[in-house]
């Protein structure tokens, strides 16, 4: 009977906290921090645990009288939790948990941006569009390009796809290697990849490489130029990625220390946004040489 009391506090507080996330619009990093969360409640009585959480969340969109379509939008919060619990139940490979986790993310962002236009008559898109022409305004005024500046900011509509997907990978990275940390606390027995060991597929060298040459020959917009277009801001953001598991296999090397390792990774993420063309082809040229002998055979398909 304890034994039971016990879960329920334990399904209760899981029902809450995603109540929480539900009313501050699905915040992803918050998300992020209830990963952890996330993996102890995969432990064990998954299914049965999700089902009686969201019964809990859905008495308190009662008590709240909401609109019905909310009871829908509350499975949105769900998502992320079913992901991580298929990645350590379900998926065997290392590029797969990251994939899978980013495919989780991807549909949450996804379904979260329509659910805020539904819910709080927000658009999410259109008010990211609009706080960055505010903070490109005064540059654009200084040249005189004012209309150049309205094109600038349709041609970011276009690119939103590629956007939320990079997002949906950011995401899906850094919830990876939370899972990681938070199984081995767990003592839940899994492989993971350490970073270091990062290997992108040789397939994103390949079409980096085929977009790149494609978009030499697209002077128009048209639906190709747009796809391509989408397609090169991911693998450039792949390569990105790629660079800085290089440059943390190299500080691995040199520095023992997993405190001083991890701030000086941040201070170079931080400081690598401003040499973005330089990282790229780092991580390009990582992909053709495999400069620290860390590849595929290393990252199980």
């Amino acid at each position: 009977m304890k034994k039971l009391a016990k879960e329920f506090l334990f399904i209760s507080v899981f029902a809450l906290l995603q109540f929480v996330l539900f009313l501050s619009q699905f915040n992803p990093l918050l998300l992020l921090l209830f990963v952890p969360l996330y993996t102890l409640f995969s432990k064990e009585n998954f299914i049965p645990r999700i089902i009686i959480s969201y019964i809990i969340a859905s008495i308190g969109l009662m008590l709240m009288s909401k609109v019905p379509i909310a009871f829908v939008y509350l499975l949105i919060i769900y998502i992320v939790p079913v992901t991580v619990y298929i990645v350590l139940k379900y998926v065997k490979s290392y590029i797969l948990d990251i994939l899978t986790l980013a495919v989780g993310f991807l549909i949450h962002l996804v379904f979260t941006i329509k659910a805020i236009k539904s819910l709080y008559r927000i658009d999410v898109i259109n008010e990211m569009i609009l706080f960055l022409k505010k903070i490109l305004e005064g540059y654009f005024k200084a040249l005189n390009e004012d209309v150049l500046l309205d094109k600038f900011a349709e041609f970011l509509k276009l690119m939103v796809p590629s956007f939320v997907i990079v997002v949906a990978i950011t995401l899906g990275f850094i919830a990876y290697y939370i899972l990681k940390w938070t199984a081995k606390r767990l003592k839940i027995e899994r492989d993971f990849l350490s970073f270091e060991n990062l290997f992108m597929p040789k397939e994103v060298t390949i079409g980096v490489i085929i977009f790149y040459i494609l978009s030499f020959f697209l002077t128009q917009v048209s639906l190709l130029y747009i796809v391509v277009s989408n397609m090169i801001i991911i693998l450039l953001w792949l390569l990105f990625i790629q660079s800085l598991s290089l440059i943390y296999a190299i500080i691995t090397e040199k520095i023992s220390s997993p405190f001083f390792r991890g701030w000086m990774m941040i201070v170079i993420i931080i400081f690598s946004f401003q040499i973005l063309p330089i990282m790229f082809l780092i991580g390009f040229l990582d992909l053709v040489f495999d400069f620290k002998k860390r590849g595929p055979k290393k990252v199980k398909l």
